[in-house]
């Protein structure tokens, strides 16, 4: 019978256990390869309305600094509906591609034809709350519906 001191100088467990390890090494450096071949087609969509935007003349979401004059263009992606005891606003999240940012107008509780899906173009100064970027009153122009398709 073998003790556990015994198993650990067997120099053949020693080498299965080296080899089980290069084998995980090759395994995991071919994955790695591999991901950059497989991509969500979500992942790819985003990607080209981001460089579709730029170049159409657009500010990128993930490039906008605070207190600075934006034009970005995107779709709705959400929208908060406050409590009726809140102050009227109306909050919209528009994705570019590259990022989020939050549109929000004081005083409104809806933008008829403003919804999830629909994309749009804001033009106005951008401004930080916490972490998320957001406009306050932008102008705003509805170029699609949700349902329709986008002009290549």
């Amino acid at each position: 019978m073998r003790t556990k001191e015994s198993r650990n100088q067997d120099p053949r467990a020693a080498e299965a256990r080296a080899g089980a390890g290069e084998r995980h090494g090759r395994a995991e450096q071919l994955a790695e390869r591999l991901r950059g071949h497989f991509v969500d087609s979500e992942v790819l969509d985003a990607r080209e309305a981001g460089r579709r935007a730029r170049e159409d003349g657009f500010d990128c979401a993930q490039d906008i600094e605070r207190r600075r004059e934006v034009r970005v263009t995107g779709f709705v992606s959400s929208m908060v509906i406050p409590p009726t005891s809140a102050p009227q606003s109306f909050e919209i999240d528009v994705f570019d591609g590259t990022g989020t940012v939050t549109a929000i107008w004081l005083g409104q509780s809806r933008i008829p034809g403003v919804g999830p899906g629909t994309r749009l173009v804001l033009e106005g100064v951008a401004a930080r709350r916490g972490h998320h970027k957001v406009m306050y009153n932008p102008r705003y122009e509805i170029t699609g519906l949700p349902g329709e398709e986008e002009d290549a």
